[in-house]
């Protein structure tokens, strides 16, 4: 009887909390209401080679501890892959967008040294957790069953850049 009345006491306290964050929420600055965020510069063009409709290539020597990004043209929609040295000497890849913000125009990462924040919602991942982790407010990883690696050379698809468009559609349209 006793562990009944905790259960329906703690009710009124889960409502409260719903409703303090459907508040925090509505508090959240909308995109036209926020500061214009200074946009990624892509890596010069002999570390990738993705004309329109081509697999984006990159060279495996040119990754380092800071993220280069490549840009790709799906039909006039811009889809952003990253790839980097994760702090475990590992080589990741991602597309730059939140895999929860991506209708947003600011669902997209900035590293801050071994961390990647989304421009929508502040989360923040470490480097090794990139390209791999998926679910959540997360960049969409790009996997090693999704990109090739053969003689220092990591190649992205076309069709997986062209399937993934859509969600680009807001993306840095301020």
């Amino acid at each position: 009887m006793k562990q009944e009345k905790k259960s329906k006491n703690l009710l009124p306290l889960i409502a409260l909390v719903v409703v303090i964050a459907a508040i925090a929420v509505t508090l959240i600055p909308k995109s036209s209401e926020r500061e214009e965020t200074p946009t990624l510069e892509s890596n010069p063009s002999e570390n990738v080679s993705s004309a329109d409709g081509s697999d984006i290539v990159i060279q495996t020597a040119n990754i380092g501890t800071d993220a280069s990004y490549f840009d790709y043209d799906a039909g006039g929609t811009t889809v952003q892959v990253f790839a980097l040295e994760a702090s475990d000497g590992t080589i990741r890849l991602a597309l730059n967008t939140c895999q929860v913000c991506n209708g947003s125009p600011y669902a997209y990462f900035e590293q801050d040294g071994d961390w990647f924040i989304c421009q929508n919602c502040g989360n923040r991942f470490a480097s090794v957790e990139i390209g791999i982790a998926s679910g959540g407010c997360r960049p969409v990883p790009i996997t090693e069953d999704i990109y090739t690696e053969q003689d220092g050379v990591i190649t992205v698809p076309a069709a997986f850049l062209e399937e993934n468009a859509a969600l680009f559609k807001n993306w840095k349209n301020f």
